[in-house]
């Protein structure tokens, strides 16, 4: 049986968990509470979406290594599970090539579409 260790980050309400444009360090699975995904400049801001437990987010940069493309804000007391580049790298290596090329077709489709 493999044993992994999680490394799991706590953020209060209002806390950015990252921001648009930032260099990615890693991505963030949601166990609890509730992160809403923010565009626009501080002035002209717009929830998007409002992601929750088991939600994925700032996957796309692990994908692609681009600069994060929206700002990410705990709405309330959120429990996630962080995600490096490697163990993402590892487990998408470890994929079929039809799951690798759809993951990274999705992606850079998902990036033309959303505004910088």
């Amino acid at each position: 049986m493999t044993t992994e260790l999680l490394n799991r980050q706590v953020f209060s309400g209002g806390d950015i968990i990252f921001k648009a444009g930032e260099v990615p360090r890693c991505a963030y699975l949601i166990q609890s509470g509730a992160v809403n995904i923010v565009t626009g400049r501080e002035d002209h801001a717009a929830v998007v979406t409002t992601l929750t437990a088991g939600d994925l987010l700032g996957e796309m940069a692990l994908v692609d290594a681009q600069p994060r493309s929206a700002t990410a804000v705990a709405k309330q007391t959120t429990t996630c599970i962080t995600i490096t580049p490697g163990d993402f790298g590892m487990r998408l290596a470890k994929s079929d090539p039809l799951v690798r090329a759809l993951v990274k077709s999705l992606t850079r489709r998902l990036r033309k579409t959303t505004p910088s």
